[in-house]
């Protein structure tokens, strides 16, 4: 399958990870259509089901991630590999955060408790960066960066402000290299900040990730955690095993 090149003007824009250094006023007007993040937690009160309740539960949450994406509300999904609280993502294209919120919540698993879902957004990528699977069935393996927001950030200090715009360099490197699927920020203040999507394993990503400048200023705190979605959503990532 041939490797999708995203044009490098349009993946990183000014400030790569950073519009929310920009004020509000020179941000352009918001597009009707939208991409939001959407980390869905399994929280710690959550419902202890028996195996056939939680078997048709998420039969339920499959189903309704199939409907959902034949509307065209869900573009990418995909499970955490690792044993954590962060159990998935849903990106949804959407008009407002309030709609993507009001989608996410549909699910059965969020209704029923089991899930709880945590949006984020605008994600500020290029409209043409995720793709329809080429086959549903089969999956490939990412490593997902979150980038939280780190002790020492300070987009506003002349060093700030330096290393925003050597920053756009670093992430074009891996983009042409073939290690980066996908990097974009959250047009919005918060303490995660962007996401970046690395086609390598994470014992590699994790050594990319600390070669950041932002993350070696401490200005980010990157977290790691393995992660699948469907084959030909994204430039190929590895193998599932």
């Amino acid at each position: 399958m041939r490797t999708m090149r995203i044009p490098l003007s349009l993946l990183l824009g000014p400030l790569v990870l950073f519009s929310q250094a920009i004020s509000p006023a020179q941000q352009a007007p918001a597009p009707s259509n939208q991409f939001f993040f959407v980390l869905l937690k399994r929280p710690a009160n959550a419902p202890q089901l028996s195996p056939e309740a939680a078997k048709k539960l998420q039969e339920e949450h499959m189903a309704n991630m199939v409907k959902m994406n034949e509307e065209n509300k869900l573009v990418m999904a995909g499970p955490f590999l690792d044993n954590t609280a962060l159990r998935g993502v849903f990106v949804l294209k959407a008009a407002s955060k309030d709609q993507a919120q009001e989608w996410a919540n549909s699910d059965p698993a969020v209704k029923a408790g089991r899930l709880a879902a945590e949006v984020h957004g605008p994600w500020l990528i290029p409209p043409d960066a995720i793709h329809t699977a080429a086959s549903p069935q089969s999956m490939e393996r990412y490593t997902m960066a979150l980038m939280n927001r780190g002790e020492k950030w300070d987009p506003a200090s002349p060093a700030g402000r330096d290393l925003l715009k050597q920053h756009p360099a670093f992430v074009g490197k891996l983009v042409e290299q073939g290690i980066m699927a996908l990097a974009g920020p959250f047009g919005e203040m918060g303490d995660l900040n962007g996401i970046f999507i690395y086609r390598v394993a994470a014992d590699q990503a994790a050594k990319l990730v600390q070669d950041d400048i932002l993350v070696k200023a401490g200005f980010l705190k990157p977290e790691l955690h393995p992660w699948m979605t469907a084959k030909g959503v994204l430039p190929p990532g590895q193998p599932m095993q």
